[in-house]
């Protein structure tokens, strides 16, 4: 499943992360989620709340913000949300527009307990 290996990847980043920072404790994962990144955002949850089974991760929540797909028109200048995959501008009928947003699988942050303080601290 290749939401599968994402969620292990992102485990193996976070992991890494926190020990970088001195965490003890992972609470929070924030990630966003691009519409046209080819990442099911559900399946996506429900495989790194199984990847986390038994990690240092296991029991930190995961926020999934869903990424509009954007793009912008070089002819106009104008920037657009695409609907139904139609890449033409909606202001001037260009076709040469640029995706902007909403191809992304992006770590947006992270909640980790510091070892000293036992205080939570967002990074």
């Amino acid at each position: 499943m290749h939401e599968e290996s994402l969620a292990r990847a992102l485990l193996r980043d976070v992991i890494a992360l926190a020990a970088h920072h001195r965490g003890k404790a992972v609470r929070e994962v924030r990630v966003s989620v691009g519409e046209f990144s080819g990442v099911d955002a559900e399946l996506f949850r429900e495989a790194f709340l199984r990847v986390s089974r038994g990690s240092p991760l296991e029991g930190a929540g995961l926020t999934v913000e869903r990424v509009p797909l954007a793009a912008t028109c070089p002819a106009c200048g104008r920037e657009f949300l695409v609907q139904r995959f139609r890449f033409v501008c909606p202001a001037c009928g260009g076709r040469q527009v640029q995706v902007v947003r909403g191809e992304e699988l992006r770590l947006e942050s992270l909640t980790v307990a510091e070892v000293a303080e036992g205080t939570e601290v967002s990074r």
